[in-house]
């Protein structure tokens, strides 16, 4: 399809949507999903991220599509926006959260050489029960989210966090020990 006949074609299915037509939405995403994902899977390099910023991404464009002008760009360059900005955000709630725990690491008195750390937290990773390492390894080696270490363990989200919770301070408790037998 030429350009001007996308940009009539958005226009309407734009016009549809505004209106309450549920067939013009389900259009544009079908439409358009596939490829939307294949750019967010390239852009973060991880699948998990990449289904929740594509989902956030609709959700956002339903609640602004009245922001969508098909004379500035076509839908697809719209919705990349969306999941550009959704991705910028979720960089630097990550980096601040990263910020927060090194702070929370030097609050613990950590102050050796990467392979030092490393040692250290084997160490106090090997006192805990294989439930508590199971779940920080996938917490935080693995990056997976509260939604995704639920799935896996066939749990609610909840419960995961409660069980995230002991194996902190199960993890807190081990490395407190290690520093006072040193």
């Amino acid at each position: 399809m030429d350009a001007a006949n996308q940009q009539m074609t958005e226009r309407l299915l734009r016009t549809a949507v505004l209106a309450g037509d549920e067939s013009a939405w389900e259009y544009l995403y079908r439409a358009h999903f596939d490829r939307l994902y294949v750019y967010t899977y390239r852009s973060v390099q991880n699948r998990h991220l990449a289904d929740e910023l594509v989902q956030d991404a609709w959700l956002v464009a339903v609640r602004r599509i009245k922001t969508f002008n098909p004379d500035r760009g076509t839908f697809h360059q719209w919705m990349r926006g969306i999941v550009d900005n959704l991705s910028r955000n979720h960089r630097r709630r990550w980096k601040s959260r990263w910020a927060y725990e090194v702070q929370a690491e030097v609050d613990m008195g950590i102050e050796a050489t990467p392979v030092e750390q490393a040692d250290q937290i084997s160490a106090a990773m090997a006192d805990l029960p294989q439930r508590y390492r199971d779940i920080l390894n996938a917490k935080y080696q693995e990056q997976q989210s509260v939604q995704e270490i639920a799935a896996k363990m066939r749990a609610t989200p909840k419960a995961v966090e409660s069980l995230l919770s002991r194996a902190r301070a199960a993890f807190r408790a081990a490395w407190e020990r290690l520093e006072r037998n040193e």
